[in-house]
């Protein structure tokens, strides 16, 4: 299995990456814990080594839960990712926010520590400038953003070391394809995007009378008329999977580990079984017009769609 560097720093992330946002059991519904640490041990005994959670995420617990996971496995053997919340911005309350993940996680650093979002109330500069600190200190090894647009990017790296940003991209949501995907290629940065399947949409899983509701209600993907478009891009991937005997989601997998401008995808998982059906999508080899078939789908797609702000409503830039 081949294990990619984040920028130039001596983090190295497997090819895809357990997001456990999910697990904090607030976003996306009820989860048990135990299924929750069934499927990150499965990732682990399979290769997949690297981990993203956030203290935002159920209020800290989906960090419990990964720490609890992890308990007694040689920390060296595995990558923890987690984010900093704007709230906790300014020196004292980013510090306590990363000692109090610590805490949770039952660790002694992270990996990387990402900025959840571009800061409110302080420069980017500042913020960043906080990050050294924790740096300096060990608490962390790498430093990342999220959700930058490509004028903070450049802004951020003024003041310190960004080895890896993570942004929100899927099949249906390629906005970062104009600039800040090949920026961070030409400077070295690692990019590892969230919600690569559209929060479930690219899974087959969703079909026209499927009723929406939870977060999901308000992400701007699953709005009506948007939505009905999205069903069609799944559909060619459902088409794809029959020939290669996977399911769209492994088709949808396989495209990301597949495109070079990435360096791993975040994906989900629930339990043992999911787990399990994630990690078959990185056992086949998309032959090269199938990536081309998606990649134009893909980007007509998303032609065709306003300039959303975030992923989570349906807010277009400018109104």
């Amino acid at each position: 299995m081949e294990y990619k560097r984040l920028g130039n720093g001596s983090v190295k992330v497997s090819p895809i990456i357990l997001g456990c946002w999910s697990m904090g059991g607030d976003y996306f519904g009820s989860v048990e814990d135990e299924n929750s640490i069934a499927c990150i041990r499965t990732y682990l005994e399979h290769g997949i080594n690297t981990f993203d959670t956030a203290e935002i995420y159920g209020n800290g617990r989906a960090e419990e839960v990964l720490g609890r996971a992890l308990a007694g496995v040689d920390r060296e053997s595995y990558v923890a990712i987690s984010k900093v919340w704007p709230a906790h911005y300014p020196l004292a309350d980013m510090e306590k926010a990363c000692d109090d993940s610590l805490r949770r996680l039952g660790m002694d650093y992270l990996d990387v520590y990402f900025l959840h979002y571009p800061p409110q109330g302080m420069t980017v500069g500042q913020a960043m400038e906080n990050m050294n600190v924790l740096k300096e200190k060990g608490k962390i090894r790498s430093i990342g953003v999220s959700n930058f647009t490509l004028e903070m990017l450049t802004e951020a790296r003024k003041y310190g070391e960004v080895d890896v940003i993570q942004p929100c991209y899927n099949l249906l949501w390629r906005y970062i394809d104009r600039d800040l995907l090949p920026y961070c290629t030409q400077n070295e940065i690692g990019v590892i995007p969230y919600s690569t399947l559209a929060q479930g949409l690219l899974t087959g899983k969703f079909q026209k009378d499927t009723p929406i509701s939870g977060g999901r209600a308000r992400a701007a993907l699953f709005q009506p008329g948007v939505y009905e478009k999205c069903l069609k891009v799944t559909d060619v991937l459902i088409e794809l999977g029959k020939k290669y005997e996977k399911n769209a989601t492994q088709i949808c997998i396989n495209w990301l580990v597949k495109n070079e401008r990435l360096t791993a995808p975040i994906v989900g998982g629930a339990d043992r079984a999911h787990a399990m059906e994630n990690i078959a999508a990185l056992d086949f080899v998309l032959e090269r017009e199938d990536y081309d078939r998606i990649d134009e789908i893909s980007r007509d797609f998303c032609s065709q769609m306003p300039e959303y702000l975030l992923f989570f409503d349906s807010k277009v830039k400018g109104e």
